[in-house]
């Protein structure tokens, strides 16, 4: 065993056993490579990569491979969801040499951190060529090796420069135009291949009022649901699709995707009826409770994990097959049969690919769009349409499921991190709030008291012990204000104002740096650039998210302090919205919200009049601010003036502008339509 077995990291312990002398990232490693006079390997990945596990079984396994690397390097492994603010500086280092980046990330690095060359996965061949190569150059040209590290952080210091300047005119246009060019309308989605979820989009588009995107939205909600991406047995959805049809998935399951897409298809529930969007939904949240709780060894309720992997004991993709030989033992011969031609699945066996590696078996992987027409094809065996055709699928599936329980299983990466469950709030109270469900308001209430304690009087944590990434600040402040949507507690309002104001005290920049955000507190002795968010990922950059929750908090407190606060994070970002909007759907979020005239929903007294009145204004998919004037009452927000001891009632107001009172839900409802296009 190696200094990982102790590692509070799954992804380090699984690197515990290898023959390589892996060490945590710590100055300590640092100064081990300059005692030694060698490079310093800094080998970044995350507990559930496939190829970062095939790295592992071709190289860090192999002894010759691991004496090698030994003997040339100090070797230290990085879980780049423990240490963000070290990822991102490799990842843009590892873009700027090859034009694209991805995990395992493999950076080689001087005694002060600088990076001279890095790239990601490398077959055993390549991987002992390069130690060689770079060993040498070390050895006999270390002038090139300072030159290389210098140019390349001056570049990454240069991605950390900001300037603030103007928005770019006609953004909304702009970003339409974006959304056109890159729409496949064939098989809905952006791009070609791989073909990820655009789930930030989807909220966007589903929330704000502009009907140019919301059929585009629609489209791909279908297109995913009756995907090989969409897990319909189990629920919840996979990473990507490795082609344009959707067809084979990277099985990788993510708690920032199920998260982001129970948001999506109940916003999609809400602006439709449409009931399969509801168990979609639905089946996201259970997958959440069932497969990803994390509790103690007492019971207790810690969070959501992180992730589960993409391979499984018998590999890639084995644990979600099904052949219609299985369906047929699992159903009988009729209903296997049926589900088997309804989910275009065939015979097929596993074969090697060009990675020299077992691949999934494509033609068992459930995919029922590849039938083409749903709809025609439910009229033809006797179905009303594709609704109906897809709500017969769901007697068989706790059957399934409960055969699929006793296949070896993906291993789990248990890290209950602030940022991805902070998503996972907004979804829990999304889907309380939409649905009127009191399960999920439990849920919300639940999960809001274990990331409340994050707060801790040091200051937000990302994990115990270890503190918060831009990205926690930015989606726990969102989700507490999604909370407070969704149940009417102030109390979430206070902590996200809280996690605002903290987010500015330690990572605001000063306007002689440009304004906005850093990732990461002033003073880090150990990264060799104090980094900046460009653009969102596949969950909103920090900065992002702290504009948008900005956003709402000025709308209901009218605190100009936030609306000067977001729009620093808008000018500062302005040349990423002119360029590519698509890279920054949750700022370009931020912005329609911020341009539009505040919706909010203001419903007096108590009883039931009152409940009524604040379920209907709930379920209201977009943009508003649903605020009871009950507990509100210390607030001094300007919206409650004159309001607070008003009969149960409901008031529809538009920036300073109010409507009628209303007191029937009905009523309520077709004023908000008739304001807002629904």
């Amino acid at each position: 065993m190696n200094a990982l077995s102790h590692a509070s990291s799954p992804y380090l312990r699984q690197h515990a056993d290898n023959p390589v002398d892996w060490v945590e990232w710590s100055p300590a490693a640092f100064a081990e490579a300059r005692r030694r006079d060698v490079p310093v390997l800094v080998s970044i990945g995350y507990a559930t990569c496939h190829w970062c596990h095939v790295m592992a079984h071709e190289s860090f396994e192999d002894a010759a491979v691991a004496e090698l690397m030994n003997r040339l390097f100090v070797c230290v492994k990085v879980d780049r969801e423990e240490l963000p603010e070290v990822d991102e500086i490799y990842m843009d280092a590892v873009q700027a040499l090859h034009g694209h980046g991805g995990w395992p990330l493999n950076a080689f690095a001087d005694h002060d951190g600088r990076p001279f060359f890095a790239g990601t996965y490398f077959p055993k061949e390549r991987w002992v060529e390069l130690l060689g190569y770079l060993s040498d150059l070390w050895t006999r040209e270390r002038p090139r090796i300072d030159a290389a590290a210098s140019q390349l952080v001056g570049h990454l210091a240069s991605l950390s420069t900001a300037r603030r300047t103007p928005l770019p005119p006609d953004l909304r246009a702009h970003h339409a135009d974006a959304v056109r060019r890159a729409f496949d309308a064939a098989h809905p989605g952006f791009g070609q291949a791989p073909k990820f979820p655009p789930s930030q989009w989807l909220v966007m588009a589903l929330t704000v009022e502009d009907p140019r995107h919301r059929e585009v939205a629609l489209a791909i909600l279908e297109a995913m649901q009756d995907s090989g991406l969409h897990d319909r047995v189990g629920g919840g959805f996979h990473r990507y699709s490795t082609d344009r049809e959707w067809r084979v998935p990277h099985f990788e399951k993510m708690l920032y995707d199920q998260a982001q897409l129970a948001v999506a298809y109940a916003l999609g529930h809400a602006r439709t009826g449409r009931l399969d969007f509801e168990r979609t939904a639905r089946r996201i949240a259970t997958y959440l409770e069932r497969d990803l709780r994390v509790t103690d060894a007492s019971g207790a309720f810690l969070g959501y994990a992180s992730a589960e992997d993409a391979d499984d004991p018998d590999g890639e993709g084995s644990f979600y097959a099904w052949s219609p030989g299985a369906l047929v033992a699992a159903l009988g011969p009729d209903e296997g049969s049926r589900l088997a031609r309804d989910w275009h699945l065939a015979e097929g066996e596993r074969e090697v690919g060009r990675s020299g590696h077992l691949e999934p078996v494509t033609q068992h992987i459930p995919h029922p769009r590849a039938l083409g027409d749903l709809d025609a094809h439910a009229r033809t065996i006797g179905h009303a349409d594709a609704e109906s055709l897809r709500a017969s699928w769901e007697p068989h599936l706790d059957r399934l499921l409960a055969l699929r329980s006793m296949r070896p299983r993906p291993i789990r990466d248990d890290k209950v991190l602030t940022d991805l469950n902070g998503l996972a709030l907004i979804a829990f109270a999304t889907l309380a709030r939409v649905f009127s469900d009191p399960h999920f308001a439990h849920r919300t209430r639940e999960l809001a008291a274990v990331l409340a304690g994050r707060l801790t009087p040091s200051g937000l944590v990302r994990l115990p012990g270890r503190a918060a990434f831009i990205t926690d600040y930015g989606h726990l402040a969102l989700g507490f204000l999604e909370a407070h949507r969704a149940l009417g507690d102030v109390t979430y309002v206070t902590l996200a104002e809280q996690i605002v104001d903290e987010a500015v005290e330690r990572l605001g920049a000063s306007a002689d740096d440009g304004g906005g955000f850093f990732t990461t507190p002033a003073g880090r002795a150990d990264l060799v650039r104090r980094s900046r968010e460009s653009h969102d990922g596949p969950y909103p950059a920090g900065a992002h998210a702290l504009a948008l929750a900005a956003v709402r908090l000025y709308a209901m407190t009218s605190k100009e302090g936030y609306r000067e606060l977001a729009d620093a994070v808008f000018s500062t970002q302005s040349a990423t919205l002119d360029r590519a909007p698509l890279a920054c759907p949750t700022l370009v979020h931020a912005l329609y919200e911020a341009e539009a005239e505040p919706l909010h929903i203001v419903v007096a007294g108590e009883g039931p009049v009152t409940d009524r009145l604040l379920a209907t204004a709930r379920r209201w998919p977009g943009a508003a601010s649903v605020l009871p004037t009950a507990g509100h009452a210390a607030t001094g927000w300007p919206l409650f003036e004159g309001r607070l001891d008003l009969a149960p009632r409901a008031l529809v107001c538009l920036g300073t502008r109010c409507l009628l009172p209303v007191t029937e839900p009905e009523a309520l409802m077709a004023q908000l339509r008739a304001e807002r296009v629904a």
